[in-house]
């Protein structure tokens, strides 16, 4: 009669300090995957969380199962275990060091840091999805710096979509593959950088169009206040008036996580000199609204990198941002009023065409 597997390590013993796993940050992880000795990529997570979204070409050995299966490893090569948070990567990694896979690291953060950081169209999902929860998924446009965001409730195949730019089939298609429903269309603000994808999607899905009572927005749609909600399956979006960027700007909230739209984005805000933009309202808008919520905030913005004068980094938390983004380091509401009205480049040529267009259809 085989042998009992032995038990795996307690998730809270900490290793001694000789012998402690190794970190890889999502970063590093992205490099060392298209270096020329790639390592092994082990899904520790169980089936159910890895039907969700897993990390492209990696291998899933449950951590349930890896005192059983830890011989189809090969011993020789890199390999980096994660989970979708990192503290059970933590536990395989010791587990694998302590069975001689002396080049074995836990990815910190785990897959959720580094949709976060690396590939947001990763789907991200909330702790203990068995069998249903939140899923949460980017979908950046380099071409334009814009984010688009789909949340999905995986037991009722309820989805509500945020942003939407005009190519939608990426939308459609996430939509098809997960025999989801788009209840809701949601745009944050009248947009003026990218012409928005809502009315395409309205007509291909006939899901209904939300924007702010204050849009002037001619196309049909539904209208959100202040304290209105969206349901997603069992959760709610919750609205919030936040104007400053556009006199009709929203945030939404969900759970933890607030889409900001342009109002708030990582390291700056939006601009508030072109168009019907108030940076009096914008500095009410962020001191009576959204920074009066709790530093874990995540913070979700539709905009990223270069194009934008911004970092490329799809999320942040309030708390980072309190801390670091130089508008709201200004000072005073004097100084931020200044800073938001003076030393901008000119606007954009295609500014007044893009915001009629998104205005009518």
């Amino acid at each position: 009669m085989a042998n009992p597997p032995e038990a795996l390590p307690h998730p809270f013993s900490r290793p001694s300090r000789p012998g402690a796993v190794s970190l890889v940050s999502p970063v590093e992880l992205a490099k060392m995957v298209a270096a020329a000795e790639p390592p092994l990529v082990v899904d520790v997570r169980a089936v159910s969380e890895r039907a969700l979204a897993h990390f492209p070409g990696d291998r899933s050995v449950p951590l349930s199962e890896l005192p059983r299966r830890y011989s189809e490893l090969p011993s020789g090569r890199p390999i980096v275990v994660y989970d979708q948070f990192g503290s059970q990567a933590r536990r395989a990694a010791d587990y694998l060091l302590r069975k001689g896979f002396p080049r074995t690291a836990a990815l910190e953060g785990g897959l959720d840091e580094y949709a976060r950081l690396v590939d947001p169209t990763i789907p991200r999902y909330t702790a203990g999805l068995s069998p249903g929860g939140l899923l949460l998924r980017q979908f950046p446009r380099p071409d334009s710096g814009c984010l688009a965001y789909l949340a999905v409730d995986v037991t009722t195949e309820q989805a509500v979509l945020i942003d939407p730019g005009l190519d939608v089939a990426p939308y459609t298609a996430a939509l098809a593959d997960g025999h989801w429903n788009l209840r809701a269309i949601v745009e944050t603000h009248t947009h003026a950088d990218h012409l928005a994808g809502h009315a395409a999607l309205h007509a291909s899905t006939g899901a209904p169009i939300f924007v702010s009572h204050r849009s002037p927005a001619q196309y049909p749609h539904e209208r959100l206040r202040e304290g209105d909600t969206l349901e997603v399956g069992p959760e709610a979006i919750h609205v919030l008036e936040t104007p400053g960027h556009t006199r009709d700007h929203l945030t939404l909230r969900l759970g933890r996580s607030i889409f900001t739209g342009d109002t708030l984005l990582i390291g700056a805000c939006g601009r508030t000199d072109l168009g019907d933009g108030d940076p009096e309202l914008l500095w009410s808008s962020l001191h009576e609204k959204i920074l009066r919520l709790d530093d874990a905030t995540e913070v979700l913005p539709a905009h990223f990198g270069s194009h934008h004068a911004l970092v490329d980094r799809y999320a942040s938390s309030l708390g980072f941002e309190r801390a670091t983004n130089e508008a709201l380091n200004q000072g005073s509401k004097e100084a931020f009023l200044t800073y938001m009205t003076e030393g901008w480049p000119p606007k954009p040529a295609d500014f007044d065409r893009i915001v009629r267009t998104n205005l009518e259809t």
